[in-house]
């Protein structure tokens, strides 16, 4: 059995047992690396460590894994970068060698001592929800293939994370522990998005349980809309795209109009979203936000939830404009109309998009509110 240092993340025993999968590790001796610092990534990743003459990098010697929790361990951190190490590290008065993790040394790193205790509070949940999907493409896929897909894996754990804030229950059924029993859970596919294959049973409404029954859910991260708005012209800032579904669809018409829109980033909240979409997407500045609604749209087969606002902009007359990010692919194009253009785009169909739809009504019902408040 191989004594294992653990700091930062790993010194989180909830977050350490789930890569395991065990229901939970025991606390280990207290110990220090000398020589050593770690500091605060500002992502909730791994703690960025430098080599620091005199310093100390505490943690806790975790005794008892076998041959089979340390190569799950070795994938894990392999996935974030992290790379198995035999340490001397001062435990109990003297000095025992342990395996520990270590991302590539930095030199001259500026930011913020590493607070496990500010990590637990801020990113624990998040991480360890990343872990389960991590630790499934344990045996199946390598390391290299998942660190790429960590961005998307988090933010699919950041979106579950946000569901635990629940909106009012006054008229539908206020749900509580055992009206939902997951009986198996399969993801067939995970890349940009994932595919959750369940066999569930429910509540139902006479207060019995259904039978088993299968069904498919389609997971993608928490995203954010934003139509800007200017109420002293009285117009609006529409982008036009090339979108996938549609094509797969077979329509002709594979270019929306859509409002600015993308996806929260872990920690990011759908405010901070669309502020930075607007930059990226139409070199928008926004100002005042105001929110429309969160949604499912479309919960019969879709996880994504949507947060959708109108900005107040500035929206002088001007050329068209082309935008977005080209290592994301992206091509786009800016109109600015006016409202009663768009209106006439609504009526006509060409707006054939749920979240603009939605925040196209919404703006035609306090359009005067807006435009008075100016």
């Amino acid at each position: 059995m191989t004594e294992l240092f653990v700091y930062g993340r790993l010194a989180h025993l909830p977050f350490l047992a789930r890569i395991l999968r065990r229901a939970q590790v025991a606390p280990g001796q207290s110990a220090i690396l000398e020589g050593f610092a770690a500091f605060d990534d500002g992502a909730g990743l791994a703690p960025l460590v430098a080599a620091v003459p005199g310093a100390t990098l505490p943690g806790a010697l975790i005794a008892g894994l076998d041959d089979d929790a340390l190569a799950a361990l070795d994938f894990h951190q392999a996935c974030y970068g992290l790379a198995p190490h035999q340490m001397s590290v001062r435990a109990g008065g003297g000095l025992r060698t342990a395996r520990t993790y270590l991302p590539e040394l930095r030199a001259g790193i500026a930011g913020d001592p590493w607070d496990t205790g500010a990590w637990a509070r801020d990113w624990a949940a998040l991480s360890i929800l990343a872990a389960d999907e991590v630790m499934a493409a344990f045996g199946t896929h390598p390391p290299q293939v998942i660190a790429g897909r960590l961005p998307t894996i988090r933010a699919r754990a950041a979106a579950r994370v946000n569901a635990r804030d629940h909106v009012p229950v006054t008229l539908r059924h206020a749900a509580g522990p055992g009206d939902v029993e997951i009986l198996n859970y399969d993801q067939p596919y995970t890349d940009f998005f994932a595919i959750g294959d369940f066999r569930l049973r429910h509540r139902r409404f006479d207060g019995t349980m259904s039978e088993p029954m299968d069904r498919a859910a389609f997971l993608a991260a928490d995203s954010a809309t934003v139509l800007p708005y200017d109420p002293l012209r009285d117009r609006v800032l529409l982008i036009e795209q090339f979108r996938v579904g549609p094509m797969a669809r077979g329509d002709a018409q594979c270019w929306l109009l859509e409002a600015i829109a993308g996806r929260l980033d872990p920690g990011e909240s759908p405010e901070t979203t669309v502020r930075r979409e607007a930059l990226e997407e139409a070199g928008l500045e926004l100002g005042a936000l105001h929110k429309v609604q969160g949604y499912y749209p479309s919960p019969g087969a879709q996880a994504e939830y949507i947060t959708s606002f109108i900005g107040i902009a500035d929206l002088p007359s001007r050329d068209t404009r082309l935008g977005g990010l080209a290592d994301e692919h992206e091509d786009i194009r800016s109109h600015v109309v006016d409202f009663d253009r768009l209106m006439a785009l609504l009526d006509s169909g060409e707006l054939d998009n749920a979240p603009l739809i939605l925040s196209v009504m919404w703006l035609a019902m306090n359009r005067d509110r807006l435009r008075a408040g100016a």
